[in-house]
């Protein structure tokens, strides 16, 4: 069996992977566009509570009764009173199930192996798995968004010059295009970073095998970001199962064709045709609309993503991805909500004042 999740679904599975569990679930995973951190927008205690408020809701009682116990009745709750909850989350973080409070850190993924029944995994990201907070920017009254990024790097940096370099980012982009370089980085951090840190903790195991993926083919809609040119997040899944076949492309038609038996062949045999992922022989399949190409450690580790994951090293440590993604991305798209818009007001002030 293989078990394959999107986006908060390869959270999911991410969790199911690494936290222990004797009987196995599954022989094989596909990991699309995500890992724990995206699900990181509450503490872990903020999590438990709302899934105790979300089972409440059910109508089931939880006082003084294990997390197990109330997990269990959760999952046999029907499913269409589970859908109406329209519950997003961690649930039974931290308790029995996730004792971890650091699961959800890109840190505590560098040193997880999954569970020793997991045969072997797909870690896939996209090209532009950003487009998640572009799109909610977008629908932001916030301006200026080059000066404020930057204000921020420079608060928060030890060299925040370097950040801004690698993604081009000057205090005079107009918001369209600071926009779109800011949620390059949210990607290279948040999807590629988290799916490199869930790759260098697995890649301690002797009975998994880890394949690393990336999804570069730009998806054909047009009502909100430009038509033709970006991998957005979710277009990896979506293509693999066909929908919207009449809208894709000619020239995208072989690129999508060879993704889909790809990953056939690798549920059958749970194998792709690279080798695996090892720190100091990293190895991915790029999937590009016109096929798949083999990225071998020398391409790999000259890419801009990979450029971003050694400053955060010097920034932080082994522990810099977070602190990229906790202090700079996610503080940077949270003040975008006019609710928190002034925790920024005196930090572009100080360090990118009018002129």
């Amino acid at each position: 069996m293989t078990a394959v999740g999107q986006s908060a679904g390869a959270a999911s599975l991410s969790l199911h992977n690494a936290c222990f569990r004797s009987e196995p679930l599954y022989q094989k995973a596909i990991s699309l566009s995500g890992s724990t951190t995206v699900l990181v927008t509450m503490t872990p205690e903020e999590h438990h509570n709302e899934f105790l408020y979300q089972a409440e809701k059910l109508g089931i009682d939880t006082q003084d009764r294990s997390i197990t116990d109330i997990a269990i009745e959760v999952a046999d709750a029907p499913t269409e009173a589970i859908r109406r909850l329209g519950y997003c989350g961690a649930p039974c973080s931290p308790s029995e199930l996730i004792p971890e409070s650091d699961w959800a850190t890109m840190l505590h993924a560098r040193h997880t192996k999954p569970n020793s029944w997991l045969e072997s995994q797909i870690v896939c990201s996209s090209t532009y798995d950003g487009s998640m907070s572009h799109l909610v920017a977008m629908g932001q009254e916030r301006t200026q968004l080059a000066r404020v990024f930057s204000a921020i790097c420079q608060a928060k940096l030890n060299e925040p010059q370097y950040l801004l370099d690698i993604y081009h980012i000057s205090e005079h982009d107009d918001d369209a295009v600071a926009l779109e370089k800011i949620c390059q980085a949210v990607t290279d951090v948040g999807f590629y970073g988290a799916a490199v840190s869930g790759l260098l903790g697995a890649s301690g195991s002797v009975t998994t095998r880890n394949y690393q993926v990336l999804f570069d083919i730009e998806n054909p809609f047009s009502e909100l970001l430009e038509k033709g040119r970006f991998a957005t997040h979710t277009w990896d899944v979506v293509s693999l199962l066909g929908g919207y076949n009449d809208l894709v492309p000619e020239d995208s038609r072989k690129g999508i064709s060879e993704w889909r038996r790809m990953i056939l062949h690798y549920c059958y045999t749970g194998q792709l045709p690279c080798e695996t992922w090892r720190p100091l022989s990293q190895s991915a399949m790029l999937i590009r609309k016109n096929g798949i190409q083999h990225l071998d450690h020398d391409l790999l580790t000259q890419s801009r993503a990979q450029k971003l994951l050694h400053f955060a090293e010097r920034e932080g440590g082994e522990g810099g991805c977070d602190l990229l993604w906790e202090k700079v991305i996610r503080f940077f798209l949270k003040t975008g909500n006019p609710r928190y818009s002034h925790e920024t007001a005196a930090i572009v002030d100080k360090y990118c004042p009018e002129r």
